[in-house]
């Protein structure tokens, strides 16, 4: 199942979390991007409840979570589920991907699930 909270005017938000899912016929949870921005704990146990194992964001999502999410929020947390994090839309920053993975992995987060993309909509504003 896939889950996101990006908003729908973003490509990001209408192709990864709607036209995706529905192409496939899978199961996808769309949240508001006001409920994740109010508490990024929400997006992760939104993947935790359904059991996501497509999600994703850009960059500064991931470092929120990491600032905003505390340690007994932590501890109710499973994201092993989560097979494909991917990130983009702005740029990847290493040390992100790096400290969310240290901070989530005793919730079962992989560090092989990120998924750095940069794509045509990128590619485009460079030309």
């Amino acid at each position: 199942s896939m889950c996101g909270w990006l908003p729908l005017y973003h490509d990001m938000g209408l192709i990864g979390t709607v036209l995706q899912p529905m192409y496939m016929g899978a199961h996808s949870v769309v949240m508001s991007p006001w409920s994740f921005l109010q508490r990024p704990i929400r997006w992760l146990n939104a993947i935790t409840k359904y059991r996501s194992t497509t999600t994703g964001a850009p960059n500064f999502a991931y470092a929120l979570c990491t600032r905003k999410v505390k340690p007994e929020q932590l501890a109710a947390l499973d994201l092993s589920s989560w097979r494909v994090a991917f990130n983009g839309a702005e740029p990847v920053r290493a040390e992100t991907l790096a400290e969310f993975a240290d901070t989530f992995a005793p919730a079962g987060f992989r560090r092989e699930a990120f998924y750095p993309c940069y794509g045509l909509a990128e590619a485009t504003l460079f030309v």
